[in-house]
C-alpha cells in the first residue's frame, strides 16, 4: 500500500470521522478506488473492514459501550497496519494484521 494512503488514514482517525457515515463511506469508496487503481488487494480488505462498521451504523443506533468497543478493536489495529506499511512490511503481515482485525470486529458483531 502507498504511503500517501497511510496518510489519509491517519487523517481520517486524527480528525474522529469514523462516526459519520458519510466520511466512513467515502473512506471504503477512496480504498476500493485504491484497491482497483493500484492493483493491490490490500486497501479492498481494509475497505470491507471499514463497511462492515458502516453496515452495522445502518442496522440502527450503535449503544455507546459498542461504540467503545468498536473504537478498542479499529483505532489501535488500524495503527498496526499503518504502522507496518510504513516501516515496509511485507504484504503477508500486513495481510495478517487486517484479518486479526476484521476476526476481532466479526466477534464482537457475533457477541451483539
Amino acid at each position: 500500500m502507498r504511503l500517501e494512503l497511510m496518510d489519509e488514514l491517519e487523517e481520517f482517525v486524527r480528525t474522529g470521522k469514523l462516526w459519520s457515515a458519510d466520511d466512513l463511506q467515502a473512506l471504503v469508496d477512496r480504498l476500493n478506488a485504491e484497491a482497483d487503481h493500484t492493483d493491490d488487494e490490500l486497501p479492498g480488505r481494509l475497505a470491507r473492514f471499514m463497511e462492515s462498521i458502516l453496515l452495522r451504523m445502518r442496522v440502527g443506533d450503535v449503544p455507546v459501550a459498542l461504540a467503545c468497543d468498536i473504537e478498542g478493536i479499529v483505532y489501535p489495529r488500524l495503527w498496526k497496519v499503518m504502522e507496518g506499511v510504513r516501516d515496509g512490511m511485507p504484504d503477508g503481515e500486513l495481510r495478517t494484521r487486517i484479518e486479526v482485525m476484521n476476526r476481532r470486529l466479526s466477534r464482537l458483531f457475533a457477541a451483539e
